[in-house]
């Protein structure tokens, strides 16, 4: 569909100007829905309810979590397109919707205006309506969202349910027929009722899995900002999770280095050891150093063993986790988030990252272009502000506070 031609139901000023605009669905686009449709259920094939049910749980776990779903959904309802609204747009949001067949041009319209116009926006939760029975047959055919968006040779025939999940957002799920397709019946009703606990029970499991990526993402990028890498393993040692800064030491394999999907460190003796360490399954912290051939000081590793939950079936769970620490990484601890904290002049900021970079007063003050004595003038004033009386408390202070933490991710 031309996006030229999509795009002028958003640029007319009212809804009144829209009635001399063509429809977004022509008859090619007709004849192109039918050819998505029946490829659909050729790749596919049939969709009992037991197919439909394993879909909607699966498909949380997709990299496009609901897109499989939704190509199940129209398929086990015998409707030509079906849209599951995750989060409905707002005036303040876009919200997040997937059509099937996939549509990006409307959708993006749908999502910045058209869903204002949407007769079904309304509908009483947990219960499936048909459009007919929600607007009335003559007043749908004469809407301008029917004439404008769908037209004669769009959708004719609609089938909606809102539900709301527990955290209290509202999910939408749209099924359409063509014209020259049966309506919706109280058999597809009851077929469609008998999937709204599954889909209930999906939108729990995915509010608690983006509440646990959510929480991954913020420790492991806690963990980058002060440049300690970590990795998960499982119950054969494999690679499950790393952060950044793990991955870098990884990659750059000096010292510990990547064996597959596994890691071990470049020198045997090391190597033995950190395997010995892994296989003792010691719930206390083990802690060893791994030298390193570029001839950089050694990395620090913290191994712990994670314990097996009673409810676990022991099996690719996470089993061991390794910190990592490289003393030879300085600190990026930004000047404006000092200057905020303490407030610091910019020299002083300048000066005191230096200094919790591991320099001495002197080498900071050459690499600054100041003079000792200033140097020491700063000093006095940073020790001052920040409430300090010696250079390692100043270093603490920028590394295990907020500094670092608002520091960017590796």
């Amino acid at each position: 569909m031309p996006a030229a031609r999509v795009l002028r139901i958003v640029e007319r000023p009212d809804s009144s100007s829209a009635s001399n605009s063509p429809p977004l669905l022509s008859l090619s686009d007709q004849a192109h829905l039918k050819n998505l449709v029946s490829t659909l259920r050729q790749s596919i094939g049939g969709v009992d309810q037991n197919r439909m049910i394993h879909a909607i749980y699966k498909g949380l776990t997709e990299e496009s979590p609901w897109v499989e779903v939704a190509k199940f959904l129209s398929l086990y309802m015998d409707a030509t397109s079906a849209v599951i609204v995750i989060r409905p747009s707002s005036s303040t949001d876009l919200g997040y919707l997937v059509c099937q067949p996939a549509n990006p041009p409307v959708e993006r319209i749908y999502q910045a205006e058209l869903w204002r116009h949407d007769p079904f926006l309304d509908l009483p939760l947990n219960k499936i309506l048909t459009i007919d029975e929600y607007v009335g047959d003559e007043k749908w055919l004469k809407s301008d969202f029917y004439r404008e968006v769908f037209g004669q040779y769009g959708s004719r025939y609609g089938l909606g349910v809102n539900l709301i999940s527990d955290s209290g957002t509202v999910f939408r799920l749209r099924l359409y027929r063509m014209s020259y397709e049966q309506p919706f019946s109280q058999a597809d009703k009851a077929r469609l009722e008998a999937l709204l606990p599954h889909f209930q029970q999906a939108l729990a499991l995915a509010n608690r899995l983006e509440l646990e990526s959510t929480q991954n993402e913020l420790y492991e990028g806690a963990l980058n900002r002060l440049h300690i890498g970590s990795v998960v393993l499982d119950e054969n040692q494999q690679v499950l999770r790393c952060n950044q800064v793990a991955r870098a030491m990884l990659d750059e394999g000096d010292g510990l280095r990547w064996s597959g999907n596994s890691l071990d460190a470049h020198y045997r003796n090391e190597r033995h050891l950190l395997k010995e360490l892994m296989e003792s399954g010691s719930l206390q912290p083990q802690v060893i150093s791994i030298t390193r051939p570029s001839g950089k000081r050694k990395l620090g590793l913290v191994v712990r063993s994670i314990p097996l939950r009673k409810d676990s079936e022991g099996k690719c769970r996470p089993a061991w986790i390794i910190f990592l620490c490289d003393p030879d990484v300085q600190t990026k601890a930004p000047r404006e988030v000092m200057r905020q904290v303490f407030e610091f002049t910019p020299a002083e900021a300048n000066l005191a990252m230096e200094l919790a970079n591991g320099m001495s007063l002197d080498e900071a003050a050459e690499l600054l272009g100041i003079r000792r004595n200033t140097a020491r003038t700063h000093l006095r004033a940073i020790f001052a502000k920040a409430g300090v009386t010696r250079q390692a408390e100043l270093v603490r202070l920028v590394l295990n506070g907020v500094i670092s933490l608002s520091s960017p991710s590796a």
